[in-house]
């Protein structure tokens, strides 16, 4: 099983019991393709980068899951037939991210400039 994350913005007319039975229904897609959700989170009402549509605002959610490939292509389907779905994104995570940014690593194991030489 592969690890992805979703994220969505919904209408922002949309009252919380319609986006969670929106999340609800997302999560049956899931483990109904023998996928797993692992976390939801609900950002809620938010102000978009750039105008979609006529909407200025959103409701935004993200769902991190375990599943086959397939049922990722299921939820973006899903997700491009519902209306009240504004924008979505899912990825891929291929590893864990590291602790430290890969350049502050880089930088700590490079050895230190030899001192005393002068042109």
């Amino acid at each position: 099983m592969v690890k992805y994350e979703s994220i969505f913005v919904a209408d922002p007319a949309a009252t919380d019991d319609e986006v969670s039975g929106l999340v609800k229904g997302f999560e049956e897609s899931i483990t109904a393709a023998s996928g797993k959700v692992l976390k939801v989170e609900r950002w809620g009402k938010r102000r978009l980068a750039y105008r979609v549509g006529r909407h200025e605002d959103g409701n935004y959610t993200l769902i991190l899951m375990e599943c086959p490939p397939a049922a990722a292509r299921e939820l973006e389907r899903r997700y491009r037939m519902n209306d009240r779905i504004l924008k979505y994104l899912t990825v891929r995570i291929d590893k864990d991210i590291p602790e430290t940014p890969p350049v502050a690593a880089a930088a700590s194991t490079e050895a230190p400039a030899e001192t005393g030489e002068t042109e």
